[in-house]
């Protein structure tokens, strides 16, 4: 009598598994009545065998993944330490860990982007270091709107400079990520023939402007320490320069493969650019701020 209910208990049972099995197949698109790990294989991170797009483990998603730009950069994931030796020490990686699906450790790169540039007003920025009076001092301070907020030196002059400092700052920081989507335009361009998702040219872009942040930070927050000016410096210049073409070049070859040569050549394409646009926006967010203080 129990063989009798065991066995009408495991009928009963098997259709409900094997349904659940093949609504697993169906969702994660298999094709099979069981569940197929190969068509996934091991995590990237903890290399747990998957049974779908994403790690049940630890929530990695897989290469297979569909993936959104919210998802991929921004976010509080990921490691800050581990993140930022694996950004200055191994350039590309980070882009790879995104490409190839074992990017949970790595704090999202538009997320670290955003913070660094805080740091760099704060440790780069202000009075001595990079800020609006920056480009007013080379020139541009006859612009005409300034003169309506009285003579230099004056009280009224320096609480207008102060307000302007702020907008100049939050106009700028918004102004990154746009110098960030030129960047990784330029780079899906140079790298098509890699055919790699935009998601990649993106992530590699903005862990370039991480990257370029730093390097900017700890030149003006020298100067600021030692009272010189780094935009005056040209051997300065000439140092950070090396240093972005430098990480520009190994970030090609690591993250797509490039040879030195073809990469270098890619590389110095890419900082042009950057750089004209860097120009443009630095000015465009001080006429703006200039025009909505």
């Amino acid at each position: 009598m129990s063989a009798a209910s065991g066995e009408a208990g495991s009928s009963a049972a098997g259709p409900t598994q094997a349904s659940r099995a093949a609504g697993a197949a169906r969702v994660y698109g298999t094709g099979h009545s069981s569940v197929a790990t190969d068509a996934f294989g091991p995590c990237g991170v903890c290399a747990t065998p998957l049974c779908g797009p994403y790690c049940h483990a630890c929530g990695q998603a897989s290469a297979r993944a569909p993936r959104t730009l919210h998802e991929v950069f921004t976010g509080q994931t990921g490691k800050l330490v581990y993140t930022l030796r694996t950004l200055l020490l191994r350039p590309g990686e980070l882009a790879r860990e995104i490409d190839e699906g074992r990017d949970r450790r790595a704090v999202r790169p538009l997320t670290l982007l955003l913070n660094l540039v805080a740091f760099f007003f704060i440790v780069g920025g202000g009075a001595g270091g990079f800020s609006a009076k920056t480009f007013l001092d080379s020139g541009l301070g006859r612009l005409p709107a300034l003169a309506e907020h009285g003579e230099p030196g004056s009280a009224e002059r320096a609480r207008f400079e102060e307000r302007l400092e702020h907008r100049f700052q939050s106009i700028y920081s918004l102004l990154v990520i746009v110098q960030t989507l030129a960047y990784g335009a330029a780079i899906g361009l140079i790298e098509r023939s890699r055919r790699k998702p935009w998601l990649v040219h993106f992530a590699a872009a903005t862990h370039y402007m991480c990257f370029s942040v730093m390097v900017a930070a700890i030149a003006f927050g020298a100067g600021k320490a030692a009272h010189i000016d780094p935009t005056h410096q040209l051997w300065l210049g000439i140092v950070m320069y090396m240093a972005v073409i430098a990480y520009m070049t190994a970030m090609l070859r690591h993250a797509y493969g490039d040879t030195l040569l073809f990469a270098f050549g890619k590389a110095l394409l890419v900082l042009l650019f950057g750089y004209v646009v860097a120009i443009v926006l630095s000015l465009t967010a001080l006429v703006l701020a200039v025009a909505t203080v």
